[in-house]
């Protein structure tokens, strides 16, 4: 009977898509493993995604979905790029990745400063799909947005600007949507467009949008957000809950993925959620069969993994059965598993610098299958 192992990635943020991560990996054990052991073994090359970077890229992967493009702005300006989203014909389902549309490598360095970007891309993409779906060009019946890896914290504020949604001072001036005006706004009016097509969420944390574990004291440094800036924030959220009159029971409710924009679908469209487990293991049908071996990585495998970050949830799936697991990451640091079947591949420890490692994706990767060949080796050894 074949040995099954399951090569599993998440993306590698500003590096790589598990897409692009899980063809490198088939590459380098198609010349590490010989034809002879390669009779006894069955690779099951699955890229997943938790809704953050890759997203688009691995619904393309399972399902077949024809590219189109938007012309929507940038986070930072008024610079127009062209988005793409994914859409299937037999489904007639749009899916669309919130980090190509608000993503941080759309944001120049200089630029990523929480307080001053802006959703509203997200917002110009939903209204031209509603226009494309009035005027016959496309029939959508859902949306399915993969939420994570964006430059904003703006609670989803800008994109719910271009649907209807202003903000206006104490003196009635309205005020330009950016998360340093939110501790200014007196009064919000918000004309509800009502949505030809129903919208899922698939998100890539479990964190609520408030509190120490927020979406902004957890995620708003790594965007750029300086320290005096995460109370701006935060007060900033809490002073438009108050302003829409969201009680506590709903406040709780509330998801914190990509800088709160998961909490604007919840609080004005009603969407619904989907955990990144459910799309992984239930969309993507990941866990389909028993796997002798598993391999999974993101680009930082840390504490934030554990809000439900792709290659935990591999992990968390499949340790219990005692197989080897490989963890591949850019780097790793915190609060790491210590299991004795659980494997944690650094790839920075075997270059210079971690930009030398991101740079040199290709060589990493190789690195990490001759490791894992080496259990291969070990514990898959065909005997006839």
């Amino acid at each position: 009977m074949k040995k099954n192992i399951l090569i599993a990635p998440n993306s590698f943020k500003e590096c790589a898509n598990s897409v692009e991560i899980a063809s490198l990996f088939q590459t380098a054990f198609d010349k590490l493993i010989s034809d002879d052991l390669k009779k006894g073994i069955e690779f099951h090359y699955k890229p997943i995604s938790d809704g953050g970077d890759g997203f688009l890229e691995v619904a393309q992967n399972y399902f077949s979905l024809e590219l189109l493009h938007f012309e929507i702005s940038s986070p930072h300006s008024d610079e127009k790029f062209l988005c793409p989203v994914g859409y299937s014909l037999l489904d007639k389902k749009v899916y669309i990745e919130s980090a190509k549309v608000l993503g941080l490598n759309l944001v120049p360095d200089n630029k990523r400063k929480p307080l001053l970007l802006t959703s509203k891309g997200m917002g110009e993409l939903i209204e031209q799909l509603i226009g494309s779906n009035e005027n016959g060009f496309l029939e959508v019946n859902e949306l399915i947005i993969g939420i994570g890896g964006t430059a904003t914290n703006d609670m989803g504020l800008g994109m719910m600007n271009c649907l209807g949604l202003d903000l206006y001072d104490i003196n009635n001036n309205k005020l330009e949507v950016i998360p340093a005006n939110f501790l200014k706004a007196e009064r919000i009016e918000y004309n509800k467009k009502d949505l030809p097509f129903d919208i899922t969420i698939v998100h890539d944390v479990n964190n609520p949008l408030l509190g120490k574990e927020g979406s902004t004291m957890v995620y708003a440094r790594q965007k750029g957000a300086a320290g005096s800036d995460l109370n701006v924030l935060e007060d900033g959220f809490k002073k438009i809950l108050e302003l829409i009159k969201c009680n506590d029971q709903t406040k709780q409710k509330l998801n914190g993925a990509g800088g709160g924009l998961a909490a604007a679908f919840q609080l004005f469209f009603d969407s619904k959620l989907k955990s990144a487990e459910n799309f992984i293991f239930e969309d993507l049908d990941i866990a389909d069969k028993y796997y002798d071996l598993v391999l999974t990585g993101e680009g930082k495998f840390d504490f934030q993994s554990k809000y439900s970050k792709g290659a935990y949830l591999i992990m968390n799936k499949f340790s219990s059965a005692g197989i080897p697991i490989y963890i591949v990451c850019g780097e790793a640091e915190g609060d790491l598993p210590d299991e004795e079947n659980i494997h944690i591949i650094e790839l920075a420890e075997y270059f210079d610098t971690l930009e030398e490692s991101i740079e040199q994706i290709e060589k990493g990767i190789l690195i990490a299958a001759k490791i894992v060949s080496k259990e291969i080796l070990h514990q898959f050894t065909i005997k006839n």
